[in-house]
């Protein structure tokens, strides 16, 4: 899939609130209020990683009627997507990493697409698992600045790749998180058109640029995603699809950012990232026969199974590695004991 922004959601604007100061903003900030209800148990607030016992140093609030994701707060917050925290697993506070991100781009979080926010996440996890420093200017050599801009207005800011491909996006389409934004209190970062004054190559780091160790960490993390093996698609009949021309159709790899993000512990991501690397694309089929029995075992695992063999191959190996990730895990745990 490649890297492009999805087109805008069509959403009823509840409003027309105007303010002077973000006449550069475009109409679907304003005019989407949040629907999160104070109190409402389906409303994921966890925004910290506390311990048993551990006092709470985080919440979130309902921000107050007219109040918008592009508002100022007075009280001394910021607005934030609940898929930030929900999905993407961020916690506060952010990672020095996530935080120089956000000033280096001149952005409020929420300013930020969730597809962006998910790559910065996953970029410092790869890092960490590969031993490489995650730093700016080693992410926007990767990375460069996707805008959308509307009748000269602006909306949010997302990533795409700037020449290799690392990792895959969270998803192809993010819906529904426009209207899900709570206010989390303490820091007073609202949105502003500072990020704008310079143009999109401004952000982009070019490799003279780049410490001797940073294209150093950009060869590991390259070379590391290249030893992916592609994929190929399957008949039913379990031989390798042609295109029209007669060649294998095959699909190439890259790191399931999804995949990543929805691991709960290092030992998770290490196994998954592990595997990625390992797996060889002729061994999917193999590993989907042998797993028939484990998969039949869940109703869940059946859904995903069949929701993702529909012409998404590389998704389709994607999760096989991540089934065989959990349950490596889950077997060295029983081991243990």
């Amino acid at each position: 899939m490649a890297d492009i922004e999805e087109p805008v959601e069509s959403h009823r604007l509840v409003d027309t609130i105007t303010y002077e100061k973000l006449v550069w903003v475009t109409p679907e900030p304003w005019g989407v209020a949040s629907t999160l209800v104070q109190g409402d148990s389906t409303v994921h607030t966890i925004v910290e990683e506390r311990g048993e016992g551990d006092p709470e140093n985080w919440e979130v609030h309902t921000p107050f009627e007219g109040k918008r994701v592009c508002s100022e707060f007075s009280e001394g917050g910021f607005a934030m997507y609940e898929f930030a925290f929900n999905d993407l697993k961020f916690r506060m506070p952010f990672s020095d990493f996530t935080v120089g991100v956000f000033d280096r781009l001149r952005l409020a979080p929420s300013q930020l697409h969730p597809n962006l926010l998910a790559f910065i996440r996953a970029f410092e996890l790869l890092c960490n698992y590969l031993g490489v420093e995650p730093t700016l200017p080693l992410f926007f050599r990767i990375f460069k600045i996707q805008r959308q801009t509307i009748q000269g207005r602006q909306g949010w800011v997302s990533l795409k790749h700037h020449q290799a491909k690392i990792f895959r996006m969270f998803v192809d389409s993010v819906r529904g998180f426009k209207e899900r934004y709570y206010e989390v209190p303490r820091f007073p970062l609202c949105w502003t058109d500072w990020h704008f004054a310079l143009p999109t190559d401004a952000y982009l780091v070019r490799d003279e640029l780049l410490s001797p160790a940073e294209r150093a960490g950009y060869e590991k993390i390259r070379i590391y995603v290249a030893g992916f093996q592609p994929v190929t698609f399957m008949t039913n009949a379990g031989v390798p699809a042609k295109d029209a021309f007669g060649n294998p159709r095959i699909e190439p790899r890259f790191v399931n950012t999804k995949s990543l993000l929805e691991c709960t512990c290092r030992e998770a991501r290490n196994s998954l990232l592990g595997i990625c690397l390992k797996l060889p694309a002729r061994l999917v089929l193999y590993i989907y026969l042998m797993l028939c029995a484990f998969l039949f075992s869940s109703v869940t695992n059946i859904t995903r199974m069949f929701l993702l063999t529909d012409n998404k191959m590389a998704d389709f190996a994607d999760e096989l590695v991540k089934i065989v990730a959990d349950k490596k895990r889950v077997t060295k745990k029983k081991s243990a004991r």
